[in-house]
């Protein structure tokens, strides 16, 4: 991606623009972007898939008299965009009209901060299929070696990417951004008693090529996480302290922060909804949403509707502070906006490693990992899928499967008594190992 094709965006996008209010748009939002991304998978000592992809595309806001809609195309030759405009205009004029549905106030574009996120790495761009080859291929060996005689069979991934987009509304905002990204995963199935194949992932991922960890770190993460599940069996149905560890974490929060959206709340679907400002968990639960972290995965200046980036809390020891809030669904709540979605979440991380945890707990269990579920949005019940870790007299005993927890998060969040400190690196959501006390597990 040189210099020139950046240019070519940003003129693609401001001609867009242009051509939408040439047609009787009142309001115009443009992003125009483009990425690359490569990917080389190892399997018994070979590639066995190698893919490359490259993309451009477009997409347009439109307003007019509280109508709106929303357009994409791929196809950026000026023909194309032309007959392309003409139809997004016509979307927009057969819409029914929406009071709420405006362009952003100019005034949510200013404070952008000025800081380098350091979310590019050029080196990024100079990644060749040997060096993948060559990554790919000893993360597959380090994961069978981890692994052991039981294994059967290893998966290990590379895959980077870069990309950038040039943002442009008709009134007052222009914006740019580009970022890299390296991704490294493994995947070990072994073998268990009678037809039972337990497996067990890892993965790493960076902004930056030269950040991510050795294969042999990766491997011996998958290997062990696989072998933490054999013998896996039931145990009986009891209350007990359940620890989630730290990269599974997000399969609890997800649920809430789902909730705290602003389409949630204005359609009645969020157990959240009038508990702004008061208490919703233990003050353990202290959660910032973090747009400026440096080298963030979420990170950003400015949010898809041009709004500048703050960081705000979402959870002050256990009081729900915020919701996310677009534009649109402020509107409707007659709420201030504040963004539509989470981009860096941040747990306050508490002093005890991991293996302290597990020494405070007399009996319960250590979660490694969640299958299936359903949660229901308004009430916050929940029923979901486990596997993970016995606990007895402060160790790590046996593996425990085909086990389910239940609850509701109102009350789930209340009884976080402890917090590691050992948030998880590899995702935007940067998020420790939890304890629960007195959770419901059915089994036997």
């Amino acid at each position: 991606m040189n210099d020139q094709e950046r240019t070519q965006l940003k003129k693609i996008a401001q001609k867009v623009n242009e051509g939408a209010l040439k047609r009787g748009a009142k309001g115009v939002r443009v992003v125009a972007s483009q990425s690359r991304r490569a990917t080389t998978v190892y399997r018994d000592g070979r590639a066995d898939r190698v893919q490359q992809s490259a993309r451009k595309g477009l997409s347009v806001h439109l307003y007019l008299d509280g109508k709106y809609t929303q357009c994409r195309t791929n196809d950026l030759r000026e023909p194309a965009l032309e007959r392309f405009l003409d139809g997004a205009m016509a979307m927009c004029r057969a819409m029914a009209p929406d009071a709420f549905r405006r362009m952003p106030d100019p005034a949510l574009y200013e404070g952008q901060d000025p800081r380098d996120l350091a979310l590019f790495d050029p080196a990024v761009g100079q990644i060749t299929p040997e060096n993948r080859n060559r990554y790919a291929d000893a993360l597959e060996q380090a994961t069978l070696e981890a692994a052991g005689a039981t294994a059967i069979s290893a998966e290990a991934s590379f895959t980077d990417n870069q990309g950038e987009f040039y943002q442009i509304h008709s009134n007052g905002f222009e914006g740019f951004s580009r970022g890299t990204r390296v991704w490294a995963s493994a995947e070990v199935t072994l073998q268990d008693e009678g037809d039972k194949r337990p497996a067990g992932w890892a993965e790493a991922g960076s902004r930056r090529h030269h950040a991510l960890p050795e294969p042999e770190t990766t491997g011996r993460q998958a290997a062990e996480v696989a072998r933490a599940r054999l013998r896996a069996t039931k145990i009986p149905t009891a209350r007990l302290p359940m620890i989630v560890e730290n990269r599974v974490a997000g399969r609890l929060l997800v649920q809430v922060i789902q909730a705290a959206s602003g389409r949630a709340l204005q359609q009645k679907t969020s157990f959240l909804e009038g508990l702004r400002g008061k208490r919703f968990g233990s003050k353990r639960l202290d959660l910032v949403d973090d747009p400026l972290l440096v080298g963030g995965f979420g990170s950003r200046r400015f949010d898809g509707e041009g709004i500048a980036a703050r960081p705000r809390a979402i959870f002050d020891q256990g009081v729900l502070a915020d919701y996310f809030l677009n534009t649109y669904y402020a509107r409707k709540l007659n709420l201030p906006p504040t963004t539509g979605g989470p981009s860096n979440l941040i747990l306050t991380p508490g002093t005890k490693s991991l293996d302290q945890l597990v020494a405070d707990i007399s009996r319960g269990v250590l979660v490694r990992g969640f299958l299936g579920g359903n949660v229901n949005g308004a009430t916050g019940d929940f029923s979901i899928g486990v596997y993970g870790t016995l606990i007895e007299d402060g160790s790590l005993t046996r593996a425990v499967a085909e086990m389910n927890i239940a609850g509701n998060h109102l009350q789930l969040w209340r009884q976080l008594i402890a917090v590691g400190n050992d948030p998880y690196l590899y995702s935007s959501w940067r998020l420790p190992s939890l304890v629960f006390d007195g959770v419901q597990f059915s089994g036997t």
